[in-house]
């Protein structure tokens, strides 16, 4: 299919499902509420934490199990992030909470986001971070008047020096892609944290094997969809892909559906093509490369990558004009095919949709 096809239909289906997607939120939103029992839209929150902080009534972020909101320390001053769980919502996945409270619990580091206070009541739990205020990955780079190969680098450093923290502490995310690396703030050069550890696992050792199927699709590893075990190295794959997707702007795996691309990330083929990647450095290919190196033990870990030359010599030409033009497409398809899918993943963890939900580690697949 032709990019200009793709576009049109990512047009198409944008618009088609974005008045659906606002009244189904409507919908779960509701539901959510109901869970806490209250029938005015308000959520019944435990005393202690009504005492120690302001809570904002707009929400930040709705997902599949929970919503967030902005809250104040009121001793402080300080702005954080509320994620607020209904017992109802997560239950059967209570693994997925228990994981990454397990995990936010036991690191700290500038690149990974910090947990601050937990609370629980008789139907929900309430998880205190620290705020990242500054969206997205890809979502802020739309914004930028210049971005550089040096700019892509200074971010792949960041996120790889996270991963590094988390691996030395035997710790794999799983599901590391743009949505869970979001910036601290506004500024310029703000730092850029990882969040939602959801499907991180704490791993026994190095020669620890996981055999669970998780990860989302476009950025999970070949190991995972061929099931012969993974760990550490899989994260690394999904940066090659993020890393990848910062110089050009689009995806270095691409199908028509779930099937077509998981074969091919299967294969391990993908390719720079001459129209978008001639002005990108040989560095910045040689470090995918070995981020996505097919063989897992082959595969360049995290410490190896942050002394990788790319890093240090990465050059200043503009890069912008592609990025934002591939960004801008990859965005809008990526709202179009999520718009119906998060809200029906969250109403079927409510209680709303038809049909069982499933695995909650393989829900991302």
């Amino acid at each position: 299919m032709m990019k200009e096809s793709i576009k049109e239909l990512i047009k198409d289906a944008h618009h088609a499902c974005k008045n659906h997607f606002k009244k189904q939120t409507r919908i779960v939103m509701h539901k959510f509420f109901t869970l806490f029992k209250k029938e005015n839209g308000e959520i019944t929150y435990p005393a202690k934490l009504e005492n120690s902080y302001r809570i904002s009534k707009k929400n930040i972020g709705v997902g599949s199990f929970a919503i967030v909101k902005e809250c104040v320390d009121k001793t402080t001053g300080e702005a954080y992030a509320l994620k607020i769980l209904t017992k109802r919502a997560i239950k059967g996945k209570e693994n997925l909470l228990d994981t990454e409270l397990g995990v936010l619990k036991k690191v700290n580091h500038p690149n990974i986001v910090k947990l601050k206070d937990l609370y629980e009541s008789r139907d929900g739990v309430f998880i205190i971070t620290e705020l990242a205020s500054g969206g997205e990955l890809f979502n802020q780079l739309l914004k930028k008047g210049t971005y550089t190969e040096k700019d892509a680098a200074n971010l792949v450093k960041q996120i790889l020096e996270g991963v590094a923290y988390l691996h030395d502490h035997e710790i794999v995310h799983r599901d590391l892609k743009p949505e869970n690396l979001l910036f601290k703030d506004n500024f310029e050069n703000s730092k850029l944290m990882i969040t939602d550890f959801g499907l991180s696992k704490i791993m026994k050792n190095d020669d620890d094997v996981l055999m669970t199927a998780c990860g989302t699709p476009g950025y999970v590893a070949p190991e995972i969809l061929l099931q012969t075990g993974h760990g550490k190295p899989v994260d690394i794959w999904s940066i090659g892909v993020i890393t990848y997707i910062l110089l050009c702007g689009y995806t270095p795996f691409w199908g028509e559906d779930q099937p077509s691309l998981f074969e091919n990330i299967k294969s391990g083929f993908y390719e720079y093509e001459e129209d978008y990647w001639s002005e990108i450095s040989d560095l910045a290919k040689d470090l995918i490369d070995r981020m996505l190196t097919f063989d897992p033990a082959r595969r360049i870990t995290a410490h190896h990558a942050l002394e990788h030359d790319w890093l240090k010599f990465a050059t200043n030409v503009d890069i912008l004009e592609n990025v934002k033009k591939n960004f801008s497409a990859r965005d809008t398809f990526k709202k179009a095919v999520h718009l119906i899918r998060d809200v029906n993943r969250m109403r079927k963890s409510l209680g709303t949709g038809n049909g069982e939900t499933g695995n909650s580690e393989h829900e991302n697949l």
